[in-house]
């Protein structure tokens, strides 16, 4: 099938769940795919089962066994859903992961709306998700009958999905710079036997440490991201502590050096759009147009995704009009 973005992805969730129509999200590990689950469910203020199907036996979907009146019932588990008003997600993370017979149970859940005599109340909506042939061990053939009972989305990361989300989350500003310079480090599967390697959760985890003791950062960030991806954040870093300072260059928009080399600019652009305020927009703006075109773009855009309070001031509405060919 097709991929398509993350954010892409989340939208086509959001028609299928209105449809209350089973949805499968497929993806490689660390792209987000849970993350855009729980922010769906969050937008339609939606309880989220969170079941992490490799973890389970079928009984722990179907409920355990006991005797009533001479007869075996079956106890309800205690991940059934109990509130029949909220909106609830039933997620089945990890599908693929899941042993058949446990697929199986999941599976008449998904068709039936019912395991034995438990029942899904009206308000449930029901997705799933899995990493498919993007992973290389651990994974089990879903079959085709269960495929069909499923609307099927599959997701890969983009830079932009993934800049909007880091601006609106607080990451360190480094790390969105970084990325932003060479986003093919946003999601890179190593061609070696590496444990780790860069993906979107990876550099969520780098961001703990960007700040860390310079002695340590590199081993710390290694182990995070692989150790190629590691040296060359590790160079970013160095540029970006050499940078002028963003108060400074805040207090002087005008007088204040602008760097040449490209990493020093992403970096710079960066980190001004953290520290952008209703009282400071202007001088961070007359600094930006200074800078290329796209840089000035990629910093009022992203201050103002993390504050979007920004777009009401007429500095920026100024500065749309003047960059109007490249924000329409």
């Amino acid at each position: 099938m097709t991929a398509v973005t993350i954010a892409r992805a989340s939208t086509l969730l959001e028609h299928y769940i209105n449809k209350d129509m089973p949805v499968f999200l497929w993806g490689d590990v660390g792209i987000g795919k849970s993350d855009s689950v729980a922010a769906v469910a969050s937008k339609h203020d939606a309880d989220l089962l969170d079941i992490r199907l490799s973890m389970f036996d079928p009984v722990d979907l179907r409920g355990l066994p006991t005797i009533q009146n001479g007869e075996t019932i079956w106890l309800k588990p205690a991940i059934w859903p109990k509130d029949e008003c909220k909106p609830t997600f039933l997620f089945f993370d990890e599908f693929d992961r899941a042993s058949p017979a446990v697929q199986s149970a999941a599976l008449q859940i998904v068709l039936n709306r019912r395991i034995g005599e438990h029942k899904l109340p009206d308000n449930v909506r029901i997705i799933a998700a899995g990493n498919g042939s993007t992973d290389r061990v651990g994974t089990q053939r879903t079959s085709a009958a269960g495929n069909n009972r499923f609307a099927h989305v599959q997701a890969e990361p983009d830079l932009d999905s993934w800049r909007r989300w880091a601006a609106t989350s607080g990451l360190h500003p480094m790390v969105i710079a970084f990325v932003s310079f060479r986003p093919e480090l946003l999601h890179k599967r190593s061609d070696k036997h590496d444990k780790s390697f860069p993906t979107p959760r990876s550099w969520a985890s780098v961001a703990e440490f960007a700040d860390a003791p310079e002695t340590i950062r590199m081993d710390l960030v290694t182990g995070l991201i692989g150790q190629g991806a590691a040296a060359e954040f590790e160079g970013f870093v160095r540029v970006f502590k050499n940078l002028p300072s963003l108060d400074a260059v805040i207090a002087d928009p005008t007088g204040s050096r602008v760097p040449k080399d490209p990493a020093a600019r992403y970096a710079i652009t960066a980190g001004l759009a953290v520290k952008a305020t209703m009282q400071n927009f202007q001088n961070i703006i007359t600094y930006l147009e200074r800078l290329p075109q796209e840089f000035s773009v990629l910093g009022v855009v992203d201050a103002c995704r993390r504050d979007e309070s920004l777009t009401h001031t007429s500095t920026y509405t100024q500065w749309a009009v003047d960059h109007q060919d490249v924000t329409l």
